[in-house]
């Protein structure tokens, strides 16, 4: 699946700006994430002193035994840091992880001019695809909208937008990492030494301080509205078996307080070579499709004024029917983007935001009970 989601980075041409180029830059990042399995009951909390994340692969059951709550802490810092160098984020008692969140440090290999980090052999490359293609629906309905699907064929494009979405990808690809840019620091929590198990009572307000010996001290605080989102809560479809791919999916949640915006994605193969995409978007456009991961209020504010994004309050949507029939299953993927806080001047220039996912596949043809497991 990692393939088909670097193909849906390929048409996601949307670009994070970078900070300039002396502004090193602190990211609080507070994620409220839950995984939906149709046709299996939820799983049952682990035993008090079980974690999942010391056995290699079962960390991905953790969202399957409810609501999880996630944080995690980036430092961006131009050059590299010193040896011996350090930094740590004092967080607020309410957070429950202790006085002192010790960020380890990523220095980056020198990058030699024009070179580039490439996905290793599992990259994704669709020239290597005969016929690579996508469909792209959009917009709450019951059915297609006249003049759906939108199709892009990959052998159809000029040779030098091709080389563009690959290029983009990659940088996409590298934003995602530690090496978000070459001959930059990155400090980053959680840690090996500090896992950052989050309670389900913890509290992300209050005051947080970064103290660096190399690019800075910051504080920023987490005003009473800015906490971990509550998580998705649907009351339709009925789990209790996988929704059919050849009818309309109603989709329908309980309202998330203090949501922003809220984005709906499925996406699924069809065939070998087809890709098919839809979105909430009331407007078709190529961004409706990129993996944000974590956006500023405002842009958020941008995207539900442009209709791009559903309205933090709204509570349903439909998926077209059919779309996705000849698919051997769909992946659903819902997203809400919640408050945060930002100074508009510091060294480094702090944020934090808030988010809430949530995943389900959805179809899975041929794969009866307990949703296909």
């Amino acid at each position: 699946m990692k393939k088909v989601l670097l193909a849906l980075v390929l048409l996601a041409l949307a670009s994070a700006a970078y900070p300039a180029d002396d502004q090193a830059f602190l990211a609080i990042l507070a994620e409220t994430s839950v995984q939906k399995m149709p046709g299996m009951p939820e799983m049952p909390e682990l035993p008090p002193g079980v974690d999942l994340s010391k056995i290699p692969g079962a960390e991905a059951m953790m969202g399957m035994m409810g609501p999880q709550r996630k944080l995690v802490v980036r430092l961006w810092s131009p050059g590299i840091a010193p040896d011996g160098a350090f930094a740590y984020l004092a967080p607020p008692a309410g957070l429950k992880q202790g006085n002192k969140l010790d960020l380890e440090l990523y220095r980056p290999k020198p990058v030699k001019e024009g070179g580039a980090v490439t996905g290793g052999p599992g990259e994704f490359n669709p020239d290597q695809i005969k016929d690579f293609s996508m469909k792209i629906y959009w917009g709450c309905s019951d059915t297609a909208r006249p003049g759906q699907p939108k199709v892009i064929k990959w052998e159809g494009l000029p040779a030098d937008q091709k080389e563009l979405m690959k290029k983009q990808a990659q940088e996409m690809r590298e934003r995602t990492s530690y090496f978000y840019k070459p001959d930059w620091t990155t400090g980053y929590w959680p840690t090996a030494k500090q896992p950052g198990k989050i309670a389900k009572d913890a509290s992300l307000v209050g005051s947080y301080s970064l103290t660096t010996s190399y690019t800075g001290n910051v504080s920023i605080d987490a005003p009473s509205n800015v906490d971990f989102l509550a998580p998705f809560d649907l009351t339709s479809p009925d789990l209790k078996e996988s929704p059919p791919l050849d009818k309309a999916i109603g989709l329908a949640w309980k309202q998330i307080p203090n949501a922003l915006g809220l984005h709906i994605s499925v996406f699924g193969m069809e065939g070998k070579n087809t890709i098919v995409m839809w979105s909430c978007s009331e407007v078709q456009t190529d961004s409706a499709m990129a993996d944000w991961d974590y956006l500023q209020m405002a842009q958020v504010r941008e995207f539900v004024k442009q209709g791009v994004m559903l309205k933090g309050d709204a509570t349903s949507c439909s998926v077209p029917a059919g779309i996705f029939k000849d698919c051997s299953m769909a992946f659903l993927k819902m997203i809400g983007y919640g408050p945060g806080a930002a100074l508009d001047k510091a060294q480094p220039l702090p944020r934090i935001q808030t988010k809430t996912v949530l995943t389900m596949p959805m179809g899975m043809k041929g794969m009866p009970g307990m949703g296909g497991m």
